[in-house]
């Protein structure tokens, strides 16, 4: 199944683009995505990235349906 994959911040500089479509095998989760040699650069960052599968936080063990769209959200600081 395709799914849309929306990166932000640091997640987006260290993979170098801000959208990917991805093949996700049957009953693949938000977590399998992370598998995508692609996304190597964040394999570091995996405990600290949060998830939203279209437009609704998510958990990494949600599971995804076809045509979703999964955005990848790095931590964030500020004043």
């Amino acid at each position: 199944m395709k799914v849309r994959l929306l990166l932000f911040g640091s997640a987006r500089r260290l993979v170098g683009t801000a959208e990917l479509s991805l093949d996700a095998g049957p009953g693949a989760r938000v977590a399998d995505l992370l598998a995508d040699a692609r996304l190597g650069p964040l394999a570091g960052h995996a405990g600290h990235l949060r998830f939203a599968v279209n437009e609704e936080f998510a958990a990494a063990e949600r599971s995804l349906a076809e045509g979703d769209t999964v955005a990848v959200l790095p931590p964030a600081s500020g004043g």
